[in-house]
């Protein structure tokens, strides 16, 4: 079995992501009279990604976990840090072998 094709790994999955709603969403907005003080990195994880993927999968009522997961995913990747930061990492890896290339 995969995975993504066993049933208590979802049910487990679903229970983590609606019971933490809440908290997180009080931490969260409390951190966020901060996030100037945080990097791309964090406001990206924090904000883009993880209460993104904890938001959009409770407010989109799905037939599944797994599609539910799946629009969390879509939302995540649609942000605009995520962008931003997922564009740096490329920059940074193309940079590297491009260095590697001229043997520097």
């Amino acid at each position: 079995m995969k995975w993504n094709e066993d049933k208590e790994l979802w049910t487990k999955l679903d229970t983590l992501l609606r019971n933490c709603e809440k908290d997180l969403d009080e931490f969260l907005t409390c951190l966020y009279k901060y996030h100037d003080d945080l990097d791309l990195t964090g406001q990206a994880i924090l904000f883009g990604g993880i209460g993104k993927l904890v938001m959009n999968y409770n407010r989109n009522k799905l037939d599944s976990p797994e599609e539910g997961l799946a629009f969390a995913f879509q939302s995540m990747h649609s942000d605009r840090r995520v962008q931003k930061l997922m564009g740096f990492s490329i920059e940074q890896t193309i940079d590297k072998q491009v260095k590697k290339m001229k043997g520097e």
